[in-house]
């Protein structure tokens, strides 16, 4: 580990590894602030990016396991026309299915970016609802159900999903959930609150070389309340290995978190056939989780990673050998290069 931070040039890290449910392997190594010399503690809670997107797809689960939402049925069973309106694509009316959504197939705008900064960045979010309607003028990409393209719009959309149904804000309802699964350093950010051990975060002057500079403001604005189901989460890596430990868990049928039946079908890919541009076309896309297609010594890996600015993670899921691995960094841009180093160490 200390040799692949010095190689990337990264600040910060934490590893953590779990077999059997059993902690077997967490640490934290170089510095989570180093303007004040602040080592990096174990229980960072570090932005986990889109990571939050297995975690949103966890708590979709739970209401399909209430029957409270259906995967083919079209978004417009649960979502007002007024936050999102009927689309069509080439003329034609075209429905979007929540299935879709959650596997990127829905041809959805790809998401928040610096440039919609005037749109919505310097509006504050009540709710994730609220994140929608700027930008739902925007062209469909393709026909839904016809291609992939990984969009961050469409699981703010799936949070909107989340507080249709349940009459409640996204931050309270994933609130409940970690409470269920005794998460207690995982959060909906908000950039004015006071966490233990949160980091500072960083990326290179240029992009992929240069030295090393702290995010710049416009960078830390990004980060906002209505894109929690995206990307907007934290947490410590000891917390999500609960949470793999969980998904594990409920695949076997050995606890109550979701049935194995709503895990298989949250893991059961959906862009077979359709065209996954690199990094990740080493894996098909499920419903916020990847599978990886070729997964070497071992019989499955499901997994997701994140890259936002400032912070890379990774998360993988080996359930054939009842393994869970986590890795942070706070250095943006190197999501690929982590998501290769901890299947190394698993390995």
């Amino acid at each position: 580990m200390k040799a692949f931070m010095k190689s990337n040039q990264i600040p910060g890290a934490v590893m953590a590894f779990s077999i059997n449910g059993t902690t077997v392997w967490t640490e934290g190594f170089g510095y989570i602030d180093i303007e004040n010399n602040v080592s990096t503690h174990k229980d960072s809670v570090f932005r986990i990016g889109s990571m939050s997107k297995s975690v949103t797809s966890a708590l979709v689960g739970q209401l399909m396991d209430r029957n409270l939402i259906d995967l083919n049925a079209e978004i417009h069973k649960y979502l007002s026309t007024d936050l999102y309106p009927f689309k069509t694509f080439n003329g034609s009316a075209v429905n979007i299915t929540v299935r879709q959504v959650m596997s990127h197939t829905a041809g959805l705008y790809r998401g928040v970016s610096v440039e919609d900064f005037d749109k919505l960045l310097l509006r504050r979010a009540d709710n994730v609802s609220h994140t929608i309607p700027p930008f739902n003028d925007e062209p469909l990409i393709y026909k839904p159900g016809t291609n992939w393209s990984y969009s961050n719009y469409g699981y703010q959309m799936v949070g909107a999903l989340i507080e249709s149904i349940l009459r409640n804000t996204y931050e309270n309802e994933m609130q409940k959930m970690f409470t269920q699964l005794h998460m207690n350093s995982t959060f909906s950010e908000r950039r004015e609150a006071i966490y233990k051990h949160r980091p500072q975060y960083y990326h290179l002057s240029d992009i992929t070389s240069g030295t090393l500079v702290k995010c710049d403001m416009i960078d830390e604005l990004i980060s906002y309340e209505g894109y929690w189901p995206a990307g907007g989460l934290i947490s410590s890596a000891e917390d999500i290995l609960r949470f793999g430990n969980a998904m594990i868990s409920s695949y076997k049928g050995t606890n109550g978190f979701l049935s194995g039946r709503t895990v298989q079908e949250l893991w059961s890919p959906e862009t077979r056939g359709m065209s996954i541009p690199p990094p990740l076309n080493t894996s098909e896309y499920a419903k916020g989780w990847m599978i990886m297609k070729d997964p070497g010594l071992f019989k499955q890996v499901i997994w997701h990673a994140g890259d936002i600015t400032g912070v890379s993670t990774t998360f993988h899921l080996y359930p054939a050998e009842n393994m869970v691995a986590v890795a942070y960094v706070n250095l943006g841009g190197l999501f690929v290069q982590l998501e290769e180093f901890t299947i190394k160490v698993a390995n």
